[in-house]
């Protein structure tokens, strides 16, 4: 079985596949994922499962709520001996829209910057890369269609990565990265 975490956005999300085909799937939203993650978790009851793999998302979204994602993966892989794949979050909705030739994902970095990345038809062309918040407007108008897992832009409709779309990519395809200790995707340096 391969169990799947997403927590880069309000709305986290966890998946469990077994043979290709998604068995459960849960979702949980709140600022702070910490108690909601590991509620889903144990309804899971992952103790009775044989987990071979676990697919997390690395965002961009909150550094916070990814890294208790990942630790997540990182515990249950140690007890479970299953290895890891991460996998940049922002592929879950391009896959959701990959029927649109341009589409453009933005979230909030905070400090006047926005997260933003390009797919097409459900193939990463840019990104993910920060722009300037107040050039979002400009920027939408390029797009055939602007998403986001937060309230932007009244034109944009709010899309959450979800943890089951990791199991419509190939594992060797290039977004997962199967390094033992996955990082949250950091687009600038400390404060």
């Amino acid at each position: 079985m391969i169990l799947s975490i997403d927590t880069s956005s309000e709305m986290g999300s966890v998946a469990l596949a077994e043979n290709h085909h998604v068995v459960w799937r849960s979702y949980f939203k709140g600022k702070r994922h910490f108690s909601s993650l590991f509620d889903c978790l144990e309804k899971l009851n992952l103790a009775s499962l044989k987990i071979e793999k676990i697919f997390v998302g690395t965002g961009p979204g909150s550094f916070s709520s990814i890294r208790v994602g990942i630790a997540a993966a990182q515990g249950i892989s140690i007890a479970k001996n299953a290895s890891i794949l991460s996998i940049p979050s922002i592929w879950s909705i391009g896959l959701q829209f990959s029927h649109i030739p341009s589409l453009g994902i933005f979230s909030d970095a905070r400090r006047g910057e926005l997260f933003c990345s390009l797919f097409s038809y459900g193939k990463l062309v840019k990104g993910p890369y920060l722009i300037e918040q107040k050039k979002l407007t400009e920027i939408i108008k390029t797009v055939d269609l602007a998403v986001s897992p937060e309230a932007l832009h009244d034109n944009m409709p709010q899309v959450f990565p979800r943890a089951e779309d990791f199991f419509l990519l190939p594992e060797n395809c290039p977004p997962f990265d199967n390094t033992p200790f996955p990082e949250p995707i950091y687009l600038r340096g400390p404060v």
